[in-house]
């Protein structure tokens, strides 16, 4: 009853913060760039070029006086786009990299896929157990479908895949688990915290609720 309790407590302060203040949580990991998981288990930076922030876009414009949750990186000395590395601290905050997630993620994990291989997501819940991110991923088999039969109910079947997922770096596994569904994600809570098991009214679990579980087993 308390732990449902705290739950409650933590949802309405989840949905009062929704769009005012991005979450900062304490990442004690030194600046620079991450470029193996090794490096980061250890949190050893294995570069300190000067990295610039960028969005997501065809033609991608710096981001000065903001902290996005999603973006590119770029090394500022040749703006050229920061590929194949694991993670980047950068002022403050963690971003791992699509990339990296995707080739350090469980097995049953490996059919996601993403857009954007090279963007990065950042960490917005972090403790000793977990460090939590969201990424827009999609089941590669049902895009891959989607693509093949082309023409307007194609595309409308791609990006129909994709959503915004929510996922752990585990401390102890030293990997990545994606909540793929919600279904995926109460078998990972059944395991670690029961009481953060979801009703699963549809197909995604609620990500507030994720977050605020999250909280209390990070």
């Amino acid at each position: 009853m308390i732990k449902t309790l705290i739950i409650g407590i933590l949802l309405c302060i989840g949905l009062c913060s929704v769009g005012q203040v991005a979450m900062r949580p304490e990442i004690n990991y030194p600046e620079g760039i991450y470029l193996t998981k090794e490096d980061f288990i250890k949190k050893t930076p294995s570069d300190n070029k000067e990295v610039v922030v960028k969005s997501i876009a065809l033609k991608p414009k710096t981001i000065h006086d903001s902290i996005p949750d999603h973006c590119m990186f770029y090394y500022k000395e040749s703006d050229k786009k920061v590929k194949n590395v694991f993670a980047i601290s950068h002022q403050g905050n963690l971003y791992f990299q699509a990339l990296s997630i995707l080739k350090n993620c469980t097995k049953k994990d490996k059919t996601e896929t993403t857009h954007a291989l090279n963007s990065f997501c950042r960490v917005l819940i972090g403790g000793s157990n977990y460090l939590y991110t969201e990424l827009d991923l999609a089941n590669s088999w049902k895009q891959g479908l989607g693509y093949g039969l082309g023409g307007a109910a194609g595309g409308a079947i791609a990006a129909s895949a994709i959503k915004g997922k929510g996922l752990v770096w585990d401390f102890k596994n030293e990997e990545f688990n994606i909540f793929r569904h919600c279904k995926d994600y109460n078998e990972f809570m059944t395991d670690v915290y029961p009481d953060g098991v979801q009703k699963c009214e549809g197909k995604q679990p609620d990500m507030v609720q994720v977050r605020a579980t999250m909280e209390l087993i990070k």
